[in-house]
């Protein structure tokens, strides 16, 4: 059968498709083409991809469809469509249709399933928008950040034509914020169309509405949107999941009282935003295009990060004096002076009615206004010994974790140490059941005092948190939480010594300065010794008030358990501190001090 010949027969005589014997017809013919066996000569049709839009801008992928052939299998109804595009810029090769057949999983012998077409969207679009120095997507490299075990239970899928279950495709839309009904259904246009549900017309609401605890931090992208300037907003929960809230917010000065209150939004929620450190330190400036690609989510929103920068514009937005708008009229355009008057006539009467309000909403969302409660609970005195308290405290800071995973987002792991090292840590019947183990100079941890997102003081000692590995052993016993360091500056208090650092570091594999702090000043180890300083030129007795510090200028790495695990014996103190020390060369790793303890036997005081 020439399909060709058909369909060219069939347009020029197009007048008489619309009619009823046109209607039957191509039912007939239809019927003719869909219903043609496998064992036949197989023609090929084009199949418009779902992602229709070809221009090639910066920002958003270029897919160019190919023709797609319709696979019948002789025992099915099924049809799947198989079809190759081409991704302008990196030249991977990525399937341009997005649609299931009637969920059925019947497809002809060794076709891609759907979800290996979906997976390959995705993997293409996550290197699109991956920074210069980001370690290449890779099907092995995603398959440890959705925390399988092993790649096969992946490859299985993307190499037998099989299809997964759905909460084995959420894995993906938990991690990667990519759109729910894309990845898991196969409905929709567009991978990354946003996820979140958000109804208001006010940026504000997201600050009074949103969980600010698994936010690391809002990204602002402006850009002209049917020639006038708006502003869209992403929220990053950490360096893998960047997702739009699906609104433009108006950034120009044609606004009526609605408009304007929405202006004076948007400005209190880059301030307030900016004041508990949860907006990155620029601006995106996009095209037109830009915008509306990155809204149907054509592309990863993470991508932004590829933008220009609207140099100063967060610095100039945010000054509204009289003197500060006249000034900025030498550096911006009579639109941005306009918008800042709007927002100068008006931010003072919305902060006086709302201002009260809105900050204990943020406290709240923030989890600031519950610490204290929580720090006063009991529940250590419902247990008489370290290692079934550990475990109870542990499985409220990582619920649902077994064996090895590790958190990279370092405002998780301070959420989550907050929760395992909240008060109090001595009871009725148990004193210090929780420590830090290195290998020597263990102790047990009294107090634990959160200082940013991702800094806290652990009995004094500054931690800076670079990641944290957790093995929820089989063994109650045996469970810990592996800690790793981001180096700190200088206090500036001693002078520097390159040379002895690096000594220092090759002998016990990290170094620290101990000083101490005194009505927000710092003083020497010795002054604290002393118990006098000088400060601002002057002797000053510290009457026992400083308090004593101790930070870490190299990475540096501990563990936190209970005070009879297996490893807090003397016994393995000389291994775990080479372990250690190697985990910081990058010659050992986590994975090694688990297969250790493992092999150990209960601790003496819990036989």
């Amino acid at each position: 059968m020439d399909i060709d010949k058909i369909f060219s027969a069939i347009w020029e005589g197009k007048e008489w498709i619309f009619s009823g014997i046109g209607v039957v017809a191509l039912g007939f013919i239809g019927k003719r083409i869909i219903g043609k066996k496998s064992g036949e000569n197989s023609d090929t049709y084009t199949v418009k991809s779902k992602m229709h839009d070809n221009n090639n801008v910066s920002g958003g992928n270029n897919i160019t469809g190919k023709k797609n052939q319709i696979i019948q299998n002789d025992n099915s109804n099924a049809i799947s469509v198989k079809g190759n595009g081409n991704v302008a810029g990196n030249g991977n090769n990525i399937t341009n249709n997005f649609i299931y057949p009637n969920n059925d999983n019947n497809l002809k012998e060794n076709a891609d399933s759907w979800f290996s077409e979906r997976f390959n969207v995705l993997l293409s679009l996550l290197n699109d928008a991956r920074g210069f120095f980001e370690k290449e997507y890779t099907v092995e490299y995603v398959s440890s950040l959705i925390g399988l075990k092993n790649v096969d239970e992946l490859k299985v899928y993307l190499n037998q034509g099989k299809e997964p279950d759905d909460e084995f495709k959420k894995k993906f839309v938990d991690v990667f914020g990519i759109n729910e009904e894309w990845m898991v259904h196969g409905r929709g246009e567009f991978p990354f169309a946003s996820n979140i549900k958000f109804l208001y017309d006010n940026p504000m609401d997201i600050l009074r509405r949103e969980d600010l605890k698994i936010i690391n931090k809002f990204i602002v992208v402006i850009g002209d949107v049917e020639g006038r300037r708006h502003a869209c907003i992403i929220r990053k929960r950490d360096e893998l999941c960047y997702e739009l809230y699906p609104k433009y917010f108006v950034l120009n000065s044609h606004v009526g009282g609605a408009g304007t209150r929405q202006l004076v939004g948007l400005y209190r929620f880059l301030r307030e935003a900016d004041r508990i450190k949860k907006l990155a330190g620029v601006v995106y400036d996009a095209s037109e295009e830009q915008m509306e690609k990155l809204m149907k989510g054509e592309f990863q929103p993470k991508k932004v990060e590829q933008f220009k920068v609207a140099s100063n514009f967060f610095d100039s937005f945010m000054c509204i004096s009289e003197k500060e708008i006249e000034r900025n009229k030498n550096f911006w355009d009579e639109e941005f002076i306009l918008v800042q008057q709007i927002i100068a006539a008006n931010i003072k009467d919305c902060d006086r009615i709302n201002q009260e309000y809105d900050l204990k909403l943020i406290k709240k969302n923030l989890g600031e206004d519950s610490q204290d409660k929580e720090e006063e609970s009991n529940d250590i005195d419902l247990f008489d010994s370290s290692t079934p308290f550990f475990d109870y405290r542990f499985g409220k800071a990582f619920p649902g974790v077994r064996g090895i995973k590790e958190f990279t987002n370092p405002k998780e792991c301070v959420d989550r140490l907050q929760i395992l090292l909240k008060k109090p840590l001595n009871g009725k019947k148990l004193g210090g059941p929780i420590w830090w183990i290195r290998g020597s100079g263990n102790c047990d941890i009294s107090g634990f005092e959160r200082v940013t997102d991702d800094k806290f003081l652990m009995d004094g000692d500054e931690i800076k948190v670079k990641r944290i590995v957790v093995y929820a052993a089989g063994e109650y016993y045996k469970k810990f939480v592996y800690v790793e360091t981001y180096p700190e500056e200088e206090t500036g208090l001693y002078t520097k010594d390159d040379a002895l650092v690096e000594e220092w570091t090759d002998r016990y594999g990290y170094y620290y300065e101990e000083y101490a702090e005194y009505e927000n000043k710092k003083v020497t180890r010795a002054e604290y010794d002393d118990g006098a300083a000088v400060i601002d030129g002057k002797v000053v007795d510290l009457n026992g008030k400083a308090k004593l510090r101790t930070r870490y200028l190299t990475p540096y790495n501990f563990i936190i358990c209970a005070h009879f695990n297996p490893m807090n014996s003397n016994v393995y103190d000389d291994m775990l501190e080479k372990l250690l020390n190697g985990i910081l060369k990058g010659k050992n790793s986590v994975e090694e001090i688990v297969e250790a303890i493992k092999k150990m036997p209960k601790h003496r005081r819990e036989m």
